[in-house]
């Protein structure tokens, strides 16, 4: 039985009055919407479907004119992370950390969700990848990476383009090993497309590899969010029934295990500052809590981390009046999901 979960719905305002305004709602910890017509919001559609997975979320989804924003409000809000690799059917224009974006019909486009961008859609009519940011390989974080445009008649446009179509035909019949692979068979061809050097090993190496980093990934979640730090690595590696050495190649592709362990730290703890209502716990009190030195060397590793200082990080924003835990649209899941592929929570 395929461990993915898929959601799907088909909207409008002549069949939900407030579909507009749920969407708004749901959309808020992935984007800002804005420049939306009056007769866009009389009119509202939204077409979704998304496959969600530990490995990320595939999907496709269309709806009126607008522009999405990732802007520093948005940023220290938000507990969405990773790269979203997408492909739309009409035109775009944007920014992305003051890189002007102008993209054809049809164009190979990646955002770093962890960065700022703007994209005023003609009318939205996507496909997405969407993979969190442990599971990137490093290339694709570059910052020259953030708002690179591949011009549709580019040949491996072409084949991104076929393998997404493929993906999202099959996503939901496939496993969560399957979905993995085809994730990071998309991953390697977006990074060979942008032109970065990805070595690639044999398929009985890639698979242990990947069954290495599932299980060193498990014990590390579990030890943070039970905060039960510092983790060793000797038990990672344990855990992953592997020597170091092999933990260390199993990493490589995230900058090592180390990085990666403090990575999921400073996530973690990012996400705490968001649930604080006031000042307590305060950020001494995560910064102990998630094994970090000291109140200013957590402080450092974060703003490093993200470009801003903890103090900054504020919660979800509340939506008055309306309730996302009913309802046909859910773009509060696919949030969720993105936030912690592992939990999947809502579903």
């Amino acid at each position: 039985m395929p461990s993915s979960r898929t959601l799907s719905w088909d909207v409008s305002t002549r069949t939900l009055p407030d579909a507009f305004e749920r969407y708004l709602a749901g959309i808020a910890d992935l984007y800002d919407v804005a420049d939306v017509s009056e007769a866009d919001r009389r009119n509202f559609f939204n077409t979704t479907r998304a496959t969600l997975s530990p490995s990320g979320s595939i999907g496709k989804g269309r709806s009126v004119r607008q522009t999405l924003v990732r802007g520093p409000t948005t940023l220290r809000r938000s507990d969405v992370d990773g790269l979203n690799i997408f492909i739309n059917r009409t035109a775009l224009l944007g920014d992305c950390d003051g890189r002007l974006v102008d993209a054809q019909p049809g164009a190979l486009q990646f955002r770093d969700m962890s960065r700022p961008s703007t994209s005023r859609f003609d009318s939205v009519d996507v496909m997405t990848v969407l993979v969190p940011r442990h599971i990137v390989p490093l290339v694709l974080l570059r910052p020259d990476i953030h708002g690179l445009v591949i011009p549709t008649e580019s040949p491996g446009v072409r084949l991104m383009n076929a393998q997404m179509i493929t993906l999202l035909d099959l996503a939901e019949d496939l496993g969560e090993a399957e979905l993995e692979a085809a994730v990071q068979a998309l991953l390697l061809v977006a990074a060979h497309i942008a032109g970065a050097r990805v070595s690639i090993g044999g398929p009985e190496l890639a698979a242990l590899q990947g069954a290495v980093r599932r299980a060193a990934a498990e014990y590390v979640e579990g030890r943070i969010d039970a905060l039960d730090l510092p983790i060793n690595i000797d038990a990672v590696a344990h855990a992953g029934g592997v020597s170091r050495a092999t933990l260390y190649r199993a990493f490589d592709g995230e900058g090592g295990v180390n990085r990666y362990i403090q990575d999921r730290r400073l996530h973690q703890a990012r996400s705490a500052l968001r649930r604080r209502r006031g000042p307590s716990p305060t950020i001494a009190e995560i910064s102990h809590d998630y094994g970090f030195a000291s109140p200013n060397h957590f402080s450092r590793l974060f703003r490093t981390r993200y470009g801003y200082s903890p103090s900054e990080v504020s919660g979800p924003e509340a939506s008055p009046g309306i309730s996302m835990s009913s309802g046909p649209m859910r773009h509060d899941i696919l949030g969720a999901w993105l936030r912690d592929p592992r939990k999947g929570e809502g579903l």
